[in-house]
């Protein structure tokens, strides 16, 4: 499956490496070529940028169980491919986990201090690779300043540290971000309330398995990729500014349409985690340009991109869970999660997104069942939100019809007639509520 989503998002010199790669390694396809972006786009981050001064650099997650995730294996297979390209930054400017804001902070203005006044120019780039990502969320989550210090980073904005003793500022910070987490510690440790802030919907989260198991004493190979190096050259000769190309620029147009779409029928606690998912299509189909050398993204740059974001929107999806079915003792039947999953949103989900969360307690053939004999749900054909295509069906829940009751007796009506002349005389309805 992973290899099969991988040949749709696969685009430029890093798709062909990953191409080369795999039956090579037991590790994720996409894991490599997520893992590939995250390294790549913080090489370049600062040389290249959009053509409205935003930074194109990619963060990325690997979400996998241990051993069988191979996310090590991903990442090195990530970093023995580009080593001919971009090996000289990745040992100088690699660091692991980081901790707090002002930790953050000072790693990147010493790199600044570092540079200032040579030859090349202040650089602030790094690259914050960590394979054991839960242990620091634990003590970033603590931390009161390390969300607001990652979200500037990312925006490409200047970031400060001030105390009694010490005052640090970097201006541009060039910060790369590649982690490692099991799906158990996401559930524990990455909470909807955090994300609301914004700082997670600034990463891409891949969900990665083993994609084989090769015999023992296999040995990887790494394709050797000349054109990476290249590129990486030409990004740095010169300031460069991408932009989309007319046609690119109409196809992100109608995925915009496509997204704000989806967005609107998520629940909150699943929405905050993908709201920047059309810049998120841009950092990547920019970084996927850069590799050919060229300042304009085309439409294929685009849809790869959209493939990858794509993925990572479903693994959001499988990941977050604000309320896991079946949480208390006992299993629950099916009618019981259909309203559970209903609640959840707003009392009313397609049947695709029904299916999804059920995952493997139904089929079509099951849920259409169960929704028949509950008398609180109905499903219904709706419209498809461009017109065209198959509409959608429709999940609702509904007030439980109640056996019928008698009508409440109509109040005696008695008509008098008043010994008042014909001009004064009134008609008295005499009656409860009518007087």
């Amino acid at each position: 499956m992973s290899l099969e989503a991988f040949e749709g998002m696969r685009y430029g010199p890093i798709g062909d490496a990953v191409a080369a790669a795999e039956p090579h390694t037991e590790a994720d396809p996409v894991g490599i070529y997520a893992a590939m972006l995250a390294l790549w786009s913080c090489a370049v981050n600062g040389y290249v940028c959009m053509d409205n001064g935003r930074p194109v650099v990619v963060w990325t997650v690997l979400a996998g169980g241990s051993a069988i995730g191979r996310k090590g294996t991903a990442l090195r297979v990530a970093r023995k491919t580009m080593e001919g390209a971009i090996g000289s930054f990745l040992s100088a400017r690699t660091e692991g986990g980081v901790s707090s804001g002002p930790s953050l902070t000072q790693l990147l203005y010493e790199k600044q201090e570092e540079t200032m006044g040579t030859e090349g120019g202040t650089d602030t780039r790094l690259v914050v690779v960590d394979q054991e990502w839960s242990e620091n969320l634990k003590r970033q989550n603590r931390c009161p300043t390390f969300a607001s210090k990652l979200r500037q980073c990312w925006d490409g904005e200047t970031i400060r540290h001030t105390t009694t003793k010490v005052s640090m500022t970097v201006e541009q910070p060039r910060l790369g971000f590649h982690t490692h987490i099991t799906p158990g510690e996401w559930s524990e440790y990455v909470k909807p309330r955090d994300a609301k802030g914004g700082s997670f919907n600034r990463l891409l989260p891949v969900l990665v398995e083993g994609s084989k198991v090769l015999p023992y004493g296999h040995k990887e190979l790494y394709p050797d990729v000349p054109e990476l190096a290249e590129a990486y050259n030409w990004a740095r000769i010169t300031p460069r500014r991408m932009s989309l190309s007319k046609d690119a620029g109409k196809r992100f147009d109608e995925l915009r349409v496509m997204f704000l779409a989806k967005l609107a029928e998520m629940p909150d606690h699943l929405r905050c985690y993908i709201e920047r998912t059309p810049e998120q299509i841009i950092r990547v189909a920019a970084v996927l340009t850069v590799t050919e050398r060229r300042t304009t993204v085309s439409r294929e740059a685009v849809n790869a991109a959209w493939a990858f974001v794509q993925y990572s929107m479903r693994s959001v999806e499988k990941l977050v869970r604000e309320e896991p079915l079946g949480k208390t003792k006992g299993a629950k039947s099916l009618p019981e999660l259909i309203r559970e999953i209903l609640d959840q949103y707003e009392g009313e989900a397609t049947s695709s997104i029904m299916l999804r969360r059920l995952g493997m307690r139904a089929t079509s053939a099951s849920l259409r069942a169960a929704v028949a004999s509950m008398d609180d749900v109905e499903m219904f054909k709706g419209q498809s939100a461009s017109g065209r295509g198959r509409p959608p069906e429709i999940l609702r829940r509904i007030q439980p019809e109640t056996a019928s009751e008698p009508e409440p007796a109509q109040p005696e009506l008695s008509l008098t007639l008043t010994q008042d002349p014909p001009e004064k005389r009134e008609l008295a309805l005499a009656g409860e509520g009518w007087l």
